[in-house]
């Protein structure tokens, strides 16, 4: 046998393993038997499961088959005995054949639709028992529409030589498509068996397996637990080397006996407190750490159950050799090494010094807090009172205007035909003029309250809300409004994209020369928004102006010549400014003008 599979090569390689990977490989092995046998045993029976299918599918086509060909023959005899006695009883079978043959046929082909044989000569079988159907129906409906009540003789030579002819092809399909599913189905039980064998033997197999991995398993855990015990002996041989390398920690380390007397102490811990390693070697740990009792007590766990008890990390506080107190941060362990303990101390002043300018930087981050939350306060008092005065002033103001424009008409149909036609277009200025007075105090209502009132967030299909507003705003049947193909739907505040939809739409359509306009509305995605797009063809505006038409009270026309409050632009600024969005205006004068708004996919 070759050196390298000797069985001293491999007690070596094994002893070479870290104690880790022995101990994985000692859980491994039987974990991988587990799983290889459940890999195994799960596909065989899933295996077995399928090839049961397969037969279980074979022997209900051979049953379907079987059903179809008693079926035909049932309505064969159906039809002869009608035809001999005429009695309508006679044709229950025939009806029920009828009735079921197309859900048999449509079961059959769903069966062996896998077999492209199979599904071929069903097709030939489908159509001779149609054809056979038809000629029995045809019979039926010859013999129901003579007067005679005998049989003339080609109706009998058509029902029982043509008949039988026609059953013999059936028969000889159906006992071709037969034999072949029986062929099917010895092939697929043959396979049932065979895996069911396999399952079997794997049985065994696994078992024996399974009894071989467990004493393989136990053999290296013997050594492991061998290998381990050498291992811990290294250890305690090396504590003296331990200690060195402690010497050498940052942190101050002292090891205690089971007394808390000191035992060892660490460079930086003799650079921490100012004791030399003489001064403090045998002194209790409370020389060092103002905070522990200086008693001793009988019980000889006190010292070690009174240090563990604290957290694994704890603050208490230092002495030094001058008697000044420092913080310090405390862990201390249990060394399995005759139970001492092994005290690690950080010095931690100017971490606290550190905590102390935090915590009055939170003390003044909370006093403005308060501050900010009493502001808040305030100004959620203002915006009511505002909204209070909006809505007192607007009511207060429109009382007045109905009843001048209530004057003006009852002057007008008082003085009837004594008015002039000068004060009569005067009368219609004054109404006008007081509509558009009501107008701005509406606008200006609504302008103070954007972003100050709580919209609900819902589900917005921008298509219909366009075509919503296009209705509502009555276009002329000459003036077209196209809509792009890509609108989103997404979740938004419904009520203000729908007022700036409006207003831009609204203007497009009022401010057009034409009754035979165009305005097309389109939307590209621009990944955190939506950018949209209205587009119309009437005179545009100059580029001097694009500024000053989204200031309120601004207007490009004349009052008189066109009533508009100048307040619809200022809202669609305000309300897309207020969502997260923009809006500009591309345009030149005589060449119609393209508004750009965005809009946040996800609401602020």
């Amino acid at each position: 046998m070759p050196k390298r599979f000797s069985l001293q090569f491999i007690s070596q390689l094994w002893q070479n393993l870290s104690a880790r990977r022995q101990g994985f490989i000692v859980v491994a092995i039987p974990l991988l038997c587990l799983i290889g046998s459940l890999g195994t045993f799960s596909w065989l029976t899933y295996s077995i499961d399928r090839s049961q299918m397969w037969v279980e599918s074979t022997q209900q086509v051979l049953l379907e088959s079987n059903q179809l060909l008693i079926g035909l023959l049932n309505a064969e005899t159906g039809v002869r005995g009608y035809a001999l006695t005429l009695r309508p009883e006679f044709l229950e079978p025939y009806n029920l054949a009828r009735a079921s043959l197309s859900n048999r046929l449509g079961r059959l082909n769903k069966l062996v639709s896998d077999n492209p044989i199979q599904v071929s000569r069903l097709q030939n079988i489908t159509k001779l028992t149609q054809q056979r159907i038809i000629t029995l129906e045809n019979i039926i409906k010859q013999l129901q529409a003579s007067d005679s009540k005998l049989l003339r003789s080609e109706d009998i030579n058509r029902l029982v030589v043509q008949g039988k002819a026609e059953m013999d092809r059936i028969r000889a399909e159906l006992a071709q498509f037969e034999q072949s599913e029986q062929n099917l189905l010895k092939q697929r039980q043959d396979k049932l068996e065979l895996h069911r064998h396999l399952n079997e033997i794997f049985l065994w197999a696994a078992a024996i397996l399974s009894a071989l991995g467990s004493v393989f398993t136990l053999v290296l855990f013997s050594r492991l637990y061998q290998n381990l015990l050498e291992r811990e002996q290294r250890l305690i041989e090396n504590s003296d080397f331990i200690e060195i390398i402690v010497s050498n920690v940052v942190d101050g380390v002292v090891i205690l006996d089971r007394n808390a007397h000191i035992e060892s102490i660490n460079t930086a811990a003799v650079s921490i407190f100012g004791y030399s390693f003489a001064e403090v070697v045998g002194q209790n740990l409370s020389h060092l750490l103002g905070d522990l009792p200086s008693e001793s007590s009988s019980n000889p766990d006190y010292w070690t159950e009174l240090l563990l008890s604290h957290p694994q990390q704890w603050q208490a506080t230092g002495r030094r050799s001058d008697g000044k107190t420092f913080p310090v941060e405390v862990s201390v362990s249990q060394i399995a090494l005759n139970q001492r303990l092994i005290v690690i101390m950080r010095d931690i002043t100017e971490r606290e010094q550190a905590a102390q300018k935090l915590q009055a930087r939170a003390q003044e981050l909370t006093q403005l807090n308060s501050i900010l939350a009493i502001t808040n306060t305030e100004l959620r008092s203002r915006n009511q009172e505002l909204d209070q005065f909006a809505y007192v002033a607007s009511h207060d103001l429109k009382a007045p205007l109905r009843a001048i424009a209530s004057l003006s008409e009852w002057i007008e149909e008082d003085l009837a035909e004594q008015i002039p036609d000068e004060n009569r277009h005067q009368m219609s200025l004054l109404r006008s003029r007081v509509k558009r007075m009501e107008g701005l105090i509406n606008g200006l209502l609504y302008y103070s309250r954007i972003g100050r009132t709580h919209m609900p967030i819902e589900t917005v299909d921008v298509r219909a809300l366009i075509e919503e507003i296009i209705d509502s705003l009555a276009p002329p049947s000459t003036f077209t409004f196209s809509i792009g193909s890509e609108m989103p739907v997404f979740n938004t505040r419904r009520l203000p994209l729908r007022q700036v939809l409006a207003n831009l739409l609204d203007n497009a359509l009022m401010h057009h020369p034409r009754l035979d306009g165009a305005v097309m509305v389109s939307v590209t995605d621009g990944g955190r928004w939506y950018e949209f797009t209205i587009q119309d063809d009437g005179n545009g505006i100059d580029p001097t102006y694009h500024d000053k038409i989204f200031t309120i009270f601004q207007t490009l026309e004349p009052r008189d010549s066109r009533e508009s409050t100048g307040i619809g632009l200022a809202i669609v600024k305000k309300i897309l400014e207020t969502e997260g969005g923009s809006v500009k205006v591309t345009s030149q004068e005589g060449q119609g003008a393209t508004f750009r708004f965005t809009w946040l996919k996800s609401p602020l």
